[in-house]
This record gives C-alpha cells, sequence and structure tokens, in this order.
C-alpha cells in the first residue's frame, strides 16, 4: 500500500524563521509525522535565515525544495505561480501550512488550489486580538479581503494552537466553528527535564551562583513587551539587588534596549546574549521564565520552562492561560504593566520555597499535559479524517 505524501509549506517575515514557533512546530512534526507511515519533504526559501530548519531537515533525510512565497519575493501573480508550479510538480496528497501570523502563506494555499491538491490544511501559530480595520479599507482593502476570505475558504481544516485563537478565527468570521481543530504546542518533555551533558552557561558568562538569572528569550521587537520587563527592573533590583535578567534574542530594538537599560541605571542587571540554540540548557541555568508579550499563540517556551522545572511569569495573553495555572505554576500579569511585572517577580523572589513548588507543579504539567507524542498522535488523526473523507472544493 502506497505511503501519503505531505508537503509542509511556510514563508517568513524578516528572520522570523532563525529561531521561534513556527521552525520549533515544524521540527517537531516532521520527522514523527513521517515515522508514522507518510512520505514528507519540506517546502520553503532557501536563505542564511533558514539555515537552522535546513540542516536539521537533512540530518533527519527530509526533503526540503527551495519555494519562496514570501513578501520579499515578487508580486502576488509570481508567487501564486510559484506555488502552483511547484505543487503541480510534487503533487502531495495533502499540503500543510505552518502560519507564523495570520495572513502568511496565503499564496501557497492558492497555488495548491490552483494546482488541485485535494486536501490542504493550515496552522495558525498566532492570532491577533483585532486586526487593524485599516487594511481592508478601500479598493486595495476590499480585494485585499475578499483574498483572504478566499484563501480560508480554500482550507479544509484549520489548527489552532489555543482555544482563545479559535475563537478570534471565528469570530472574524474566517472559518465555521467545525473547521477548526485545537491542538495546542508540545514538547520534548524529557529534553528539558533531564538535562545531559550540560554546559555551564554562568560559568560562560561569568554570571556568579549567588545571582538570581531571570530569562527572557524571543525577538527584540515591540510585540514581546521588553520595554516593559526593564521598566520594571529597577523596582526589582532594589530589593533584590543580585538579579540578572538574561535577554536570549535578537532584532531591531536591540539598541533601544541597550539604551534603555543604561537610562535606567540597570546595565549591569542585564545581559544580552543574542540567539542561542541550546535552550535546554540556558533553561536549566535559569531560576526564573519571564514573559512580558503582549500578544501571543502558545509559546513554546512557556511548556519548555515549565519541564525545565522553572516557576514562570508570563502577561495572560493568547493561549498562555492555557498553560500556565496561575498561582500554581507561576503568576499571570496584565500586558503592559511595569509595576504587575515587578509585583509579580518580588513576590516570587521573596519566597523560594514557593519557587520551587512552582517549578516542581510546572514540570509535572509539562509532562503530563504538554508532551509531543499527543501533538503528533492528534495531527495524524486529522490528517487521516480529511485524506478518508474525501475534502474536496465547493
Amino acid at each position: 500500500m502506497a505511503k501519503n505524501s505531505i508537503v509542509f509549506m511556510m514563508d517568513y517575515r524578516g528572520d522570523q524563521l532563525q529561531i521561534g514557533g513556527t521552525s520549533n512546530y515544524l521540527k517537531l512534526l516532521a520527522p514523527r509525522v513521517r515515522d508514522l507511515g507518510f512520505d514528507v519533504r519540506v517546502a520553503m526559501p532557501y536563505s542564511n535565515r533558514t539555515e537552522d530548519v535546513l540542516d536539521f531537515m537533512s540530518e533527519h533525510n527530509i526533503t526540503v525544495d527551495n519555494v519562496d512565497i514570501s513578501p520579499q519575493f515578487g508580486n502576488v501573480f509570481d508567487r501564486i505561480y510559484a506555488a502552483y508550479s511547484y505543487f503541480s510538480r510534487v503533487r502531495p496528497d495533502l499540503a500543510h501550512f505552518i502560519l507564523p501570523w495570520w495572513n502568511s502563506c496565503e499564496y501557497g494555499i492558492l497555488g495548491a488550489r490552483l494546482a488541485s491538491i485535494g486536501s490542504r490544511i493550515v496552522t495558525y501559530q498566532s492570532f491577533p486580538e483585532k486586526i487593524d480595520e485599516k487594511i481592508f479599507k478601500g479598493v486595495k482593502g476590499f480585494l485585499r479581503l475578499r483574498r483572504h476570505l478566499f484563501t480560508c475558504n480554500s482550507v479544509h481544516k484549520a489548527i489552532s494552537v489555543s482555544e482563545i485563537n479559535k475563537h478570534r478565527l471565528i469570530n472574524n468570521k474566517f472559518y465555521l466553528s467545525n473547521k477548526v481543530k485545537v491542538i495546542r504546542n508540545m514538547i520534548e518533555s524529557c529534553k528539558f527535564s533531564s538535562i545531559e551533558n550540560s554546559i555551564d552557561f554562568r560559568k560562560i558568562w561569568g554570571i556568579g551562583d549567588h545571582k538570581t538569572i531571570i530569562t527572557v528569550i524571543g525577538y527584540l521587537e515591540p510585540i514581546k513587551g521588553h520595554k516593559y520587563l526593564f521598566d520594571a527592573l529597577p523596582n526589582i533590583v532594589k530589593v533584590h539587588p543580585n538579579v540578572i535578567v538574561l535577554v536570549v534574542g535578537d532584532g531591531d530594538l536591540r539598541e533601544y534596549f541597550h539604551k534603555q537599560v543604561r537610562e535606567l541605571n540597570v546595565e549591569e542587571n542585564v545581559l544580552f546574549v543574542g540567539w542561542q540554540n541550546d535552550i535546554p540548557n540556558i533553561l536549566s541555568a535559569s531560576d526564573m521564565l519571564i514573559l512580558p508579550s503582549l500578544s501571543e499563540g502558545l509559546p513554546f517556551v512557556i511548556p519548555e520552562a515549565m519541564a525545565a522545572g522553572l516557576p514562570i511569569v508570563s502577561t495572560r495573553v493568547g493561549g498562555i492561560p492555557e498553560a500556565i495555572v496561575d498561582g500554581q505554576t507561576g503568576y499571570l500579569v496584565d500586558p503592559k504593566s511595569s509595576m504587575e511585572i515587578a509585583e509579580a517577580v518580588i513576590k516570587m523572589l521573596d519566597n523560594p520555597e514557593r519557587m520551587l513548588l512552582m517549578g516542581s507543579a510546572g514540570q509535572v504539567r509539562a509532562i503530563t499535559e504538554f508532551d509531543v507524542s499527543r501533538m503528533v498522535l492528534d495531527t495524524c488523526d486529522l490528517y487521516n479524517d480529511v485524506l478518508l473523507n474525501g475534502l474536496i472544493d465547493k
């Protein structure tokens, strides 16, 4: 019996694929889906921004095809034709599009429909609380809206990584409720709970054992909320002067944040280390994770930190409250509230015993509720459902 074939496709914006949810999702899913009996290949742009994914797929003997449908490539028709030509040549049984933001991969989906690829699934890694209505104003905006609605109608099933994102997809009238299934982002919990051959990042970065490391991981861009964390830091260090905020990530606001911490006179309490690949060992060296984002889907770093036994302070946005049990595995605060961030961090650091209990409770939750095997099996069940039911375009 011939195997069903699947193409995973994604595009990117800026350095979106260098690290983060989209590439993590693909790297977790693709080899495991292959191991469950599907023929798998990946379609994405080749560039220095995607080297990490390319290297990973090569190590796992998964073919990666160079297909560029990103906003940086040509015009609308060029992108649709590139996707159409690719799908007409490869002809998979199912195309799975991974969306780092709500309107990405439109051209890939439309190209797959034009090529009559019979089964099309998308995963929304995030979806905004509210879409700026200005982008749908005027003639261009009207055409943009019609194109997007047609794109959504070209999808047989949509995966949302959180319940809140599912409600937003439905409330914005992009999908009917029966077309959206929630499959949360999950992780290799053992990779974070049992660290072997650990690297001593404290020693590498010159952080003494008497220091408390609060780690924040993400792009240095406005939506990640670093500004509010740094604004909270002077109040935190007044009470706990041994705190070091470890900033993992990079982006357009790097220089702005360097200037901000200098002006706040907390430069000695902040260490910028750029992008790092060894997140398990970084979390192992940390005492707490903080996520001050203004908007999220369900970021992988939350269950990763839980599996590493870390208590968490995070904003209550997107699917984060579906992962963190407030007061048990961490504290949830309002977005854009430096005061609440400071209060939550101080409250946690004031009680080391409670920090340990929160970390232990989070680890149990990560292992039992967020192990990748569940995500893979639920996704493959959805593939089989779509393939067996022979869904066709109306």
